[in-house]
């Protein structure tokens, strides 16, 4: 009875040692891949991260260029607004010299007839 109750509780230790060890190289396994999930979650959050500079960054500097944009526009109103009037000075200009000269030719055709009158 000795030998069988030591037999018995030396298999009963070994399948519990068995299975210990069963229950341990399967809860490797689970932290393995756990730590494989997390690396790769790691390695996604910082993909993230570097997306969401890159979209930061391509925002700031598309303010700035409509910051810039903006005020090179203002820039040509202005310069525009400049060659309007330039052209309004330019056309009351030119109408006062064909006035002047529609008094001249009066004058010159007054003296020719005077001229011709003598």
């Amino acid at each position: 009875v000795y030998n069988f109750c030591k037999q018995w509780y030396q298999r009963r230790v070994a399948i519990t040692a068995g299975e210990l060890e069963k229950e341990l190289n399967e809860m490797k396994e689970e932290l393995l891949k756990a730590e494989f999930e997390k690396k790769e979650l790691e390695r996604r959050l910082k993909l993230t991260e570097d997306e969401l500079d890159a979209q930061n960054t391509l925002r700031s500097e598309l303010k700035k260029k409509t910051i810039s944009l903006q005020v090179e526009d203002e820039r040509i109103k202005e310069d525009m607004k400049g060659q309007v009037q330039a052209i309004l000075e330019m056309e009351q200009l030119v109408s006062l010299i064909d006035q002047r000269y529609e008094e001249l030719e009066v004058d010159y055709n007054e003296t020719m007839e005077d001229l011709n009158a003598l």
